[in-house]
Parts: structure tokens; sequence; C-alpha cells
């Protein structure tokens, strides 16, 4: 019995951990990273299994006849009435035993969760743009904006919107270009990624870097003078390429995941993004094709 209370115990605890560890691997890209898909799948179908097998594993409980409270109930305030030279009086059961096996179970489970959560704390706290010291960022800055002036083909300035002042959550925008000021906010995470290009780290995903690069390639275009959303996106996703190579990314790399890219904004059905959405023009030898003798569209 004890046995049985014990193992539900430990399996909870289990069960508990390995619900963090997936809510920390869904929610960490770092995590992600080091994490392959199918791990916290199989923690938590090895854990149903071994609950299941040891369930039917087990003899089934045989009905016993009713017995009065014994010591297990001493919570319960059962006692004995006694009688001795004093007379009657109460006598309390002995305490219930302390159950170390299920308290163990439950120390690990939440010493594991809480490593777990640090650790996805941590390293989603190490990725961001502003863990990078000042000195860095600036130079970043610079880089990007070197960068943007030549695809918009006149001085610009790119800057980090590290207040989110107007990218972010709160707009739902990963850039902003004000042509007039031929300047460009973008998005710290845009920024981050880009700066993990640049500096051979962890790039972290090739949806992350593919759309950092088109981000940073759309605002410069806005910033060249081309205002339409649709057309922008086009002349983006051409001029992303060669930006890619520039910031050190192989040529087998980008135009992977560039067509990629391209495949998905032409299979794109959102209402929200009807305006990016890219023209029939936007193909190989169309009008928006910038190189239409390369047949490689669009890098």
């Amino acid at each position: 019995m004890r046995t049985s209370a014990d193992r539900a115990s430990f399996q909870a605890a289990v069960r508990a951990a390995a619900i963090v560890f997936v809510v920390a691997w869904l929610f960490s890209d770092d995590v992600r990273a080091w994490v392959p898909v199918w791990v916290p799948i199989a923690l938590l179908l090895a854990a149903e299994v071994e609950f299941v097998v040891r369930g039917r594993r087990e003899a089934p409980r045989q009905r016993s006849a009713r017995v009065p409270p014994g010591p297990e109930d001493a919570d319960l305030g059962f006692g004995e009435l006694v009688e001795d030279e004093h007379g009657v009086r109460l006598l309390p059961p002995p305490e219930r035993p302390e159950r170390r096996g299920r308290r163990l179970g439950w120390l690990i489970g939440t010493v594991g969760a809480a490593a777990i959560v640090a650790l996805a704390a941590h390293s989603d706290r190490a990725a961001t743009w502003t863990a990078l010291s000042t000195e860095t960022r600036t130079g970043t800055e610079a880089r990007l904006t070197s960068e943007a002036s030549r695809i918009a083909g006149r001085p610009v300035r790119v800057r980090c919107d590290d207040g989110y002042a107007f990218t972010g959550a709160g707009s739902d925008t990963l850039g902003i270009a004000f042509p007039g000021a031929h300047l460009a906010y973008l998005d710290p995470d845009v920024c981050r990624a880009l700066y993990d290009l640049a500096s051979g780290g962890d790039r972290r995903g090739d949806q992350r870097t593919a759309d950092a690069l088109v981000v940073l390639a759309h605002e410069a275009v806005h910033l060249g003078g081309e205002r339409r959303e649709g057309v922008t996106e086009c002349l983006a996703l051409q001029e992303a390429g060669p930006l890619a190579l520039r910031l050190g990314l192989s040529e087998a790399t980008a135009r992977r995941i560039l067509q990629t890219s391209l495949a998905e904004r032409l299979s794109e059905r959102n209402v929200i993004r009807a305006a990016y959405a890219l023209p029939g023009s936007c193909r190989d030898g169309g009008a928006l094709d910038r190189r239409p003798g390369d047949r490689r569209f669009p890098f």
C-alpha cells in the first residue's frame, strides 16, 4: 500500500517536472536550439507509458472487512477511551508516520523544475539585444546603417528601438521607416538576429535570420523612396540575398532560406498583411525582377 502511494507521488512529481520542461522548451529559443523536438515528446510519453504499464502489472486490491480507525487516522482526531485508576480518559492515537518518499519525490520535481525555468530565463536573457554591451550595440547599429544606406542608394540612419517606442508587442511591427527623416527603427530582436549573423554567433533558426534580413532590406527600400508595401517587400526579398552574403551567410544558405521565405509570402492569406501581398510581377523575369537574366528569383 505504501509502495503504491510512494510510486504515485513520484509519478506526479515526474509529470510536473516534465510539463515545466515542455513549457520551457516551447518558450525558450535556446532550449529549443539545444534540445530536439522529440525529447519533450518522448519525456511525456515515457511518463504516461510507465504509469499505464506499472498500473496493469499491479495486483488488484483485495476487499477487506471494515476496521476501526487506527494510527493512520490520527489527523482525523480519533483516539481511544481507556480506564485506569484515575478514571476514564481519552488516549490519543500515535502520530501518523511521515512519508518521506512522497516529500522526496516532490522535492526532486520542484528542484528540477526550478532549475529548468532558471536556465531558460538565463538563456533567453543572454540572447536579447540589451544583453550586448553598449559598444557592441553601437557598432552593430553603425553596420546596419551602412548596409541600409547601400540598399537605399543614399545616406540613411538605422536605430534599434531599445525602448519599443515604435516596434514590438505594442504595435506588432518589426520595423518602421521615416523617409522624410532618412531614419528607420528596427525591433531589438531583429537587431540581435542580424548581430548574431554578422558575428558568426548562433543564428537559432533559418526563419529568424531570413525575417531579419528582409525587415532591414524592406525599411531600407522605403528609405530609398518606394512607398508601396507589396513592391517594397518584393524588392526587399531580392536585396536580402546580397545583404546576407555581406553579413557572412553562405550563398547556398542564403538562396535556400530566401526561396523558402518567398514561398511563404506567396502562400500567405493573412488579411492583416494584405497590403504586403506580393504583386504578380514579383517573379522571375517579371517587371520587378532586378536581375532578369539570373534565372534564380529572388536571389
